[in-house]
């Protein structure tokens, strides 16, 4: 932990539960928005375009490249360059 003028910084483990918490969803329901166009949708909504290399999803509306996720030996890796924030709306306690 180091301090700055505004305070304390930590490393991104301090939120390893909230990231845990957001990214073990079924994503197909988030909402995301493009950054070229700035429409927004469910990710489930987006098209796909599948090869033996990997996998694109494209906005539905200009067909910028919005999420590109991959699964090597190395580990699993996404690229979202392409959208602008993705959404997870809360879940309900049953």
């Amino acid at each position: 932990m180091t301090e700055t003028s505004s305070g304390f910084v930590l490393d991104a483990n301090a939120v390893a539960g909230l990231l845990q918490e957001i990214f073990l969803r079924d994503a197909t329901s988030a909402q995301i928005q493009c950054v070229a166009c700035g429409s927004t949708a469910a990710v489930g909504a987006l098209r796909l375009y599948a090869a033996p290399m990997g996998v694109v999803l494209r906005c539905t509306h200009c067909e910028g490249i919005l999420m590109r996720p991959v699964r090597t030996p190395h580990g699993r890796w996404l690229d979202m360059a392409g959208a602008r924030w993705l959404r997870f709306t809360e879940i309900s306690p049953s």
